[in-house]
């Protein structure tokens, strides 16, 4: 049973990089839930949209166990986080119906396209500062709208969009990294119910399956991402901050290769 061997391993590196640099962890998931249903038979038709909507029920796990641990650090900013939530709540439910919708070929290459954008942006020295920023509404929602309906189109949780466009905005990258993990959280809720929905009465799904999620994989991962997530949390504030936004670049490179390549 290979699934027994992959789901420890991408559980705790998802869990990490979901607390340590509030990306979600779809990232990781999303990639290495579609390597093991094409491992397992199924074709991209159903591995691609079982993979998306449970590396979002995952997220929801994820950012839960991390958000204490940021909160705590006074490393979220819950005043744009509520701007935000209101355009994410009706782009995430837009996304997933895209995603289901999508050519799969086409679907692929345009999520590399995005990973190699956000990696190379983040690779330029951004200012950093030391106050906190208060977004204005009307910037806030519009771009809330538009992580919600990239984040379950991909499964990616949001934070590779939220993060650099809090610190474009003039927050600090820690800060940034805080607030992009409780905005997974409504993305992942509200991302991983609509994949519910439009997979239920679909044909050919693997065993324990609701929908486009699987209960299975989503218990054998956030088993061990559920503490990794909390450990990547404590980690980010041990971290310079210089070398946190590299190694925040560096992270999103290998996923570009798989998605161009698979």
């Amino acid at each position: 049973m290979i699934e027994l061997l992959i789901y420890p391993l991408i559980g705790i590196l998802s869990g990490f990089l979901a607390g340590f640099f509030g990306v979600g962890g779809g990232l990781v998931l999303v990639p290495a839930l579609h390597f093991l249903y094409t491992q397992m038979g199924y074709s991209d038709e159903i591995s691609i949209p079982i993979a998306l909507g449970t590396a979002l029920a995952c997220i929801v796990i994820n950012s839960l166990s991390a958000i204490p641990v940021h909160h705590r650090n006074k490393n979220i900013s819950w005043t744009n986080f509520y701007k935000l939530f209101a355009g994410i709540a009706f782009g995430a439910i837009l996304g997933a119906f895209i995603s289901v919708g999508a050519e799969k070929d086409l679907f692929k290459k345009v999520f590399a396209l995005f990973i190699f954008l956000i990696s190379l942006r983040m690779f330029f020295k951004m200012k950093s500062v030391e106050g906190h920023v208060n977004i204005p509404i009307i910037q806030a929602v519009p771009f809330g709208g538009f992580v919600g309906t990239v984040s379950t189109t991909f499964a990616i949780g949001g934070g590779i969009f939220i993060g650099p466009f809090l610190k474009f905005m003039g927050e600090n990258m820690k800060r940034a990294a805080g607030t992009s993990v409780a905005c997974t959280l409504p993305v992942g809720l509200i991302g991983s119910g609509t994949y519910i929905y439009l997979g239920l009465g679909t044909n050919g799904l693997p065993d324990y399956s609701i929908g486009y999620v699987n209960y299975l994989s989503l218990l054998c991962i956030v088993i061990f991402s559920s503490f990794s997530s909390r450990f990547g949390a404590y980690m980010t504030q041990q971290v310079n901050e210089k070398v946190f936004q590299t190694l925040y670049a560096l992270q999103l490179v290998p996923i570009f290769l798989y998605w161009f390549f698979a």
